[in-house]
């Protein structure tokens, strides 16, 4: 492992199961938007066997002089944005997910600003109030937020299956199952957090590297345990709030916005999205969805102050 020469690293997370188009397609938005930030570039390589699968990738990028990392593909993203934290020698983290693509200039500039004042803890590019245990019981028929948001449970359940673009919603056909499946979600997510469960999403977001290692992250090698790291009870998001951090979410404008202010920004699944300062593949899926499917990923992200484009 190089060591650090500028503060901030941008930690791009390469899996070898994803092959190389969402990789080519992240460090094209790399190469078309400064980051408006001096850093460095390190490649997260997971799953790879050896250096000559990684040779393409690192040539892709040698003009940027790359630094690499190394894991095996177990566990989930955050496992990994875990172990690299404890490798790097940064004082800041910036976490890209292998779906992320850069949509504005001056974007890691924007992140590193919103963290300034010291006020924020994490910076991230997108941001929800979703949660799966009021979605678990709102399908449960047991009310909730999301009661009067959807046009029905079933029409909920069609528009947010992961076909229809929902990205990682978890979906069932028919009452029995849904409690069944709501009971199962209660026991391997035990910290599982009801809406409005406000939660940084972790396809790109800037951390002190000291302070996320610092957080009760456990090792995360389940996707429940990703979910619940990233937007449960004891969440990243919730460990920063609880020591008296705000974590924001920054759009292209540089508008860095609190929690209970996320739903304004047309962000992640508002509007057209047009604010949008890195997009992911649920991004995208909202962009291409139905005004049915918009409809209903918004208000699953936002229940009552949805507005879809």
């Amino acid at each position: 492992m190089a060591p650090a020469r500028a503060r901030t690293a941008v930690v791009h997370l390469v899996r070898h199961a994803n092959g190389p188009e969402t990789f080519h397609r992240f460090v094209a938005s790399y190469e078309r938007f400064d980051a408006g930030l001096e850093h460095d570039l390190v490649l997260l390589f997971k799953g790879f066997d050896d250096r000559a699968e990684r040779a393409p990738y690192l040539e892709r990028c040698a003009a940027w002089a790359p630094a690499s990392v190394e894991l095996p593909d177990a566990g989930q993203d955050l496992t990994a944005y875990v172990a690299a934290a404890a490798l790097l020698r940064h004082e800041r983290l910036c976490f890209v997910n292998s779906f992320s693509e850069i949509s504005a200039a001056g974007w890691l500039g924007l992140l590193d600003a919103a963290l300034a004042s010291g006020h924020a803890g994490a910076a991230g590019a997108t941001g929800s109030w979703a949660s799966r245990l009021s979605y678990r019981l709102y399908q449960a028929g047991l009310g909730g937020p999301y009661s009067g948001v959807f046009a029905s449970r079933g029409a909920a359940r069609h528009a947010l299956q992961p076909g229809a673009g929902a990205g990682a919603v978890p979906v069932r056909a028919g009452r029995p199952t849904q409690v069944a499946g709501l009971v199962r979600e209660l026991v391997m997510t035990a910290r599982t957090a009801p809406f409005p469960a406000a939660h940084l999403r972790t396809n790109a977001f800037l951390v002190g590297r000291e302070l996320f290692s610092s957080l009760r992250t456990g090792r995360a090698q389940t996707k429940w345990a990703a979910y619940a790291l990233e937007s449960g009870r004891g969440s990243i998001t919730s460990q920063l709030r609880a020591r008296g951090f705000e974590p924001a979410v920054v759009d292209r404008h540089g508008n860095a916005r609190v929690a209970a202010d996320w739903d304004r920004g047309d962000v992640f699944c508002q509007a057209g999205q047009e604010d949008l300062l890195v997009a992911d593949n649920q991004t995208r899926r909202y962009a291409a969805a139905t005004a049915a499917q918009r409809a209903a990923l918004s208000a699953f992200a936002w229940a009552g102050r949805a507005r879809p484009g």
